[in-house]
C-alpha cells in the first residue's frame, strides 16, 4: 500500500479542521514577520492576538538586531503583547527574563553560567541593564548577587544601568530603581547618547529625590548635553519649579564623605586593602553577603583566607559594613580584627562613643558618611538599640536629619519601626518632619506613624500624634 503524499495529508487536514485552523501549519512569510513586529511595537494588541491566531510562529521572530518579539513588546511599554506573545515563546534568555522581572528563571539561568550576567545583549547591554529596562526597583539586587556591575563600560551609544532605570515610563518605578542602583555604587557621571546624563534625565522629569541624590553623589551639575542644555535648562523647560530651585541651592547640599569610608584602620592608622583581584567577584561577593547575618560562615571564610575579611561586592559593599547596617557587632568585632577598614557607621553600631567624638573632631566633614546601600549615618543609632547619647553626638557635629534620607525616610523612620521611644522623642525635638514619607521600607512609601503602628508600638505612635503626626 502506498504512503499518502504530504499534500493528500494537508488536504485531509483542512477538510477536518477549516481553513483558519489549517492557516496555523503554515508558516509566516517574512513580511509577516516585519507586520507583526511593527504591531508589536506600536501597541496594537488585537492585531497581535489575530496575527499569532494565525500563524503562531510568529511569537519567536526576531528584528535585524535580534531582538525578540517578547523583548520588543516589553522595551515599548506593552506588557498584554508580552503575554500574549510569552505562552508560544516561553523559553527565555537569561536577558529577556532580566527585562521581563522573570526572577525563579533568571537565577536559574544566571546560576547555571554566572559570567552571562555581563555579556553584552541586543536588549541593549548587560542583564543588569535588561533589569533596568524592565523596572526592576529594589529586585536589582537579584542582578548583582551575580557579580554584575552597575559600571560595566558600554558603548557611546548605549545607556548604563543608572541611565536605562530612569528612562521607566511609570516615575516613581523609575526612581526606585535608579535609587537603588545609586544606593549602590553607580556612577552618577557617565553620559549616554547625545550627550544626556542621569542628572539631565532626572531633571527633565522632576525628580527631586533623585535630583537631590544625583547632586550629594557628585553628578556635575554644570554639565551639558549634546544640544548644549544643563540639567537647570532641561528642568526649567519641562517647568519643574521645585527641581529648578533645587538645582539654584546644588551648592548648600552636603556632598557624601565616600573617601573615608576605607580611609582608616579601627587604631585610626591609614587603611591599606590587600590585593583581592585573583579572588572572584563571585567568592567575594559570597563572603559580602554572609556577613549580613552568618557569623560562623565569615570565621571560615577568613579562616581559608584572610584577605577575605576586606571584601567588597559590586554593590561597592563591604562586609564590614554589611555586618554594620545589620546590627551585627559580633561580625563587626571579627573583621575587625582581620584589619577592616573602621568608618562612622561602623563605631556607632560599636556604641564607640569617645572613637565617634575623635573622628568627628579630627575630620568633621566625616558626618557626612554613609554606610552601605546609602544607609545614612543618622540611621545607625536606631539599628544599635536606639542609643540616644550617639545620636545626639551625630546631631551636635552638624548630622540634619531631613538631610540624611534616602527617598525621604529618615532617622525617625527607623527609630518609630523599632520602636525606640527615647530616640523617636530626640529627634522630634530636633526637628524631625514627623509626616514625612520615606520609601526605603515600600515603594508606596509610609510616616513614621504608618511604621509605628505596624510595629504596634502604642507609645511611639501617641507620641507622634501629640506632636502632630496625621493619620
Amino acid at each position: 500500500m502506498s504512503r499518502p503524499s504530504r499534500r493528500t495529508i494537508l488536504a485531509h487536514g483542512l477538510a477536518v479542521t477549516g481553513a483558519a485552523t489549517f492557516s496555523r501549519f503554515l508558516r509566516a512569510d517574512p513580511a509577516d514577520r516585519r507586520a507583526f513586529l511593527d504591531a508589536v511595537r506600536g501597541g496594537h494588541l488585537d492585531r497581535c492576538r489575530a496575527m499569532l491566531d494565525a500563524h503562531p510562529d510568529l511569537a519567536r521572530s526576531c528584528d535585524d538586531l535580534g531582538r525578540s518579539a517578547f523583548a520588543l513588546a516589553l522595551l515599548h511599554h506593552h506588557p498584554a503583547i508580552a503575554a500574549a506573545i510569552r505562552p508560544l515563546a516561553p523559553d527565555l534568555d537569561l536577558h529577556e527574563s532580566a527585562l521581563a522581572l522573570d526572577w525563579e528563571r533568571f537565577e536559574a539561568l544566571a546560576a547555571a553560567a554566572p559570567d552571562r550576567v555581563r555579556d553584552e545583549h541586543p536588549i541593549g547591554g548587560s542583564a543588569m541593564v535588561a533589569a533596568a529596562l524592565g523596572g526592576a526597583g529594589t529586585q536589582i539586587w537579584r542582578v548583582y548577587q551575580f557579580g554584575a556591575d552597575p559600571n560595566q563600560p558600554v558603548r557611546v551609544d548605549a545607556l548604563t544601568p543608572l541611565l536605562a532605570a530612569l528612562t521607566v515610563p511609570d516615575l516613581p518605578t523609575a526612581e526606585m530603581t535608579g535609587a537603588s542602583l545609586l544606593a549602590n555604587g553607580a556612577d552618577p557621571a557617565p553620559a549616554g547618547p547625545s550627550g544626556v546624563t542621569a542628572l539631565h534625565v532626572a531633571a527633565s522629569r522632576g525628580s527631586v529625590e533623585i535630583v537631590e541624590m544625583l547632586i550629594r553623589r557628585g553628578a556635575a551639575v554644570s554639565a551639558r548635553d549634546g544640544a548644549g542644555r544643563s540639567a537647570h535648562d532641561r528642568a526649567a523647560a519641562a517647568g519643574h519649579a521645585s527641581v529648578v530651585a533645587l538645582l539654584d541651592a546644588a551648592d548648600t547640599i552636603p556632598r557624601d564623605a565616600d573617601a573615608t569610608r576605607r580611609a582608616y584602620d579601627v587604631h585610626g592608622a591609614p587603611y591599606v586593602a590587600p590585593d583581592v583581584d585573583d579572588l572572584s567577584r563571585l567568592e567575594r561577593g559570597r563572603v559580602v553577603g554572609d556577613a549580613h547575618r552568618n557569623l560562623d560562615a565569615v570565621v571560615e571564610a577568613t579562616a581559608r583566607n584572610p584577605r577575605l575579611a576586606h571584601a567588597v561586592a559590586t554593590t561597592n559593599e563591604g562586609a564590614i559594613e554589611a555586618a554594620a547596617h545589620m546590627g551585627r557587632r559580633d561580625i563587626v568585632d571579627h573583621l575587625l580584627e582581620h584589619g577592616a577598614p573602621y568608618a562612622l557607621p561602623t563605631a556607632v553600631i560599636r556604641r564607640d562613643a569617645a572613637g565617634l567624638r575623635a573622628m568627628l573632631a579630627a575630620a568633621p566633614g566625616r558626618i557626612h558618611e554613609r554606610g552601605a546601600h546609602d544607609f545614612a549615618l543618622l540611621w545607625y543609632p536606631a539599628i544599635a538599640g536606639g542609643d540616644v547619647e550617639l545620636a545626639t553626638i551625630l546631631l551636635d557635629a552638624g548630622a540634619e536629619i531631613e538631610r540624611q534620607h534616602h527617598l525621604g525616610t529618615t532617622a525617625l523612620h527607623w527609630a518609630a519601626m523599632a520602636g525606640r521611644i527615647d530616640l523617636v522623642a530626640l529627634l522630634i525635638e530636633r526637628g524631625a518632619d514627623v509626616n514625612r514619607r520615606g520609601r526605603k521600607f515600600d515603594a508606596s512609601g509610609q510616616t513614621a506613624l504608618d511604621l509605628a503602628r505596624r510595629g504596634e508600638h502604642d507609645a511611639v505612635v501617641r507620641l507622634l500624634l501629640d506632636h502632630g503626626a496625621r493619620t
